[in-house]
């Protein structure tokens, strides 16, 4: 279980750019319209990933995994801090106690493999009292020396207000990584935007982060902010929990948000679609077969559990795979899917049952696919792509 060091990594890392540097030149970029430093960048995030992955681990030996150092490990490989720049707007941190939102626990009832977890970690904040979920508050330059700016209370009425959720598989990732996206949300949007710290696994398995969701969208309301006014957003794993915090909004009754953003979201965390392989060339992700325990989706779902036709059937469940959700009464989307994704396959099936589920509002689902981009190409920020898709989020965000 043990991870390969820093200095390792690093020694790698440089002796495979000058080797991806003298491939682009003499054979040719690995996709032609890629310029050299993204090629670069995507063969050293590849070459981490895989590198920082436990391929080895099996059923066979799932009783030995270590997932508290697991955590650790995954904590000391996280993604690093981003800045948001100087010239887009500022952020501050904060955090809100869980206890300002009062919740029944009978909401949750029949809301499938959810359930039982959502009741009993509300009933632990219930008895435990004092925690917090912290934040990054991103202010567009325009309304940073406005009072009141980086509270997370309304400047005015009826103010748009995005509430982001990172990515990272639900194990890795939090606002700081995420500063570089969401300031540039914010600067094309005009939009404040509360980006939330929730909690990871395995030391957080599911549906913690669902948990965290529903509190701070519930926190947003009690200061002010009315639902049609708040915009749900996240990519990959924090797109999957944009989706699956309006189920469950939706299943209890609850006023749906203004919209959703979806950038490269995890729509099917077991999937075995064509392009994890077709694109497995490209995309810097390294996907574990469901077969390993340390695999994503169950480190994230059930860690430590066996692998079984149950587990296998609950990984499959709307609230942890949206790709096989209703969406049906959804407010407007703009989902943001890469060509090159080993994911594509998945994000263009929920598109699909996206239109087939919400006949009725069709037109207010937006679909687009980026030639040759890999998964959340947002955070390669000079790419004319990712130029033009903050352009599309800021103009998606402005017609609500």
């Amino acid at each position: 279980m043990e991870p390969p060091s820093k200095v390792s990594l690093l020694t790698g890392v440089v002796g495979l750019t000058t080797k991806s540097t003298f491939s682009y030149y003499f054979r040719g970029p690995r996709c032609h319209t890629w310029p050299l430093w993204f090629q670069l960048y995507r063969n050293a995030m590849f070459y981490i990933v895989k590198r920082t992955a436990y391929v080895n681990a099996s059923e066979h030996n799932i009783d030995a995994i270590d997932f508290v150092l697991l955590h650790a490990n995954n904590r000391k490989f996280d993604m690093p801090s981003a800045k948001m720049p100087a010239n887009m707007g500022k952020f501050e941190r904060g955090s809100f106690p869980v206890d300002q939102v009062e919740i029944d626990t009978g909401i949750f009832a029949n809301i499938g493999p959810a359930e039982t977890g959502l009741v009993l970690l509300t009933e632990a904040d219930k008895k435990t009292r004092g925690r917090q979920i912290p934040y990054d508050i991103l202010v567009p330059k325009h309304f940073v020396k406005t009072k009141g700016a980086f509270e997370c209370k309304p400047l005015k009425q009826s103010e748009r207000i995005v509430m982001y959720m990172h990515g990272g598989a639900f194990t890795m990732g939090s606002p700081a990584s995420h500063r570089g996206l969401t300031g540039r949300l914010v600067h094309h949007s005009g939009a404040r935007c509360i980006s939330i710290d929730f909690r990871l696994a395995p030391k957080h398995p599911f549906p913690a982060q669902l948990h965290d969701a529903y509190i701070s969208y519930q926190y947003l309301i009690l200061q002010g902010f009315k639902p049609k006014d708040i915009v749900l957003a996240g990519d990959s794993a924090g797109g999957n929990l944009a989706i699956t915090l309006t189920l469950l909004l939706r299943h209890i009754g609850a006023t749906m948000p203004g919209g959703l953003v979806l950038l490269s979201p995890w729509a099917d965390v077991a999937s075995e679609r064509p392009s994890i392989l077709a694109n497995k060339k490209y995309d810097y992700l390294y996907p574990l077969p469901i077969e390993n325990p340390t695999c994503q989706s169950r480190v994230f779902y059930a860690p430590g559990r066996k692998l079984t036709e149950q587990l296998k059937k609950e990984l499959k469940h709307p609230l942890v795979s949206p790709v096989n959700a209703d969406f049906s009464g959804f407010p407007p989307i703009l989902m943001h899917v890469g060509s090159k994704e080993i994911m594509a396959d998945d994000m263009d099936e929920m598109y699909q049952r996206m239109l087939a589920t919400n006949s009725k509002n069709r037109a207010n689902i937006t679909y687009e696919s980026y030639p040759d981009m890999i998964h959340v190409f947002h955070q390669f920020h000079d790419l004319p792509c990712a130029q033009k898709a903050y352009t599309s989020i800021g103009n998606f965000i402005n017609s609500l």
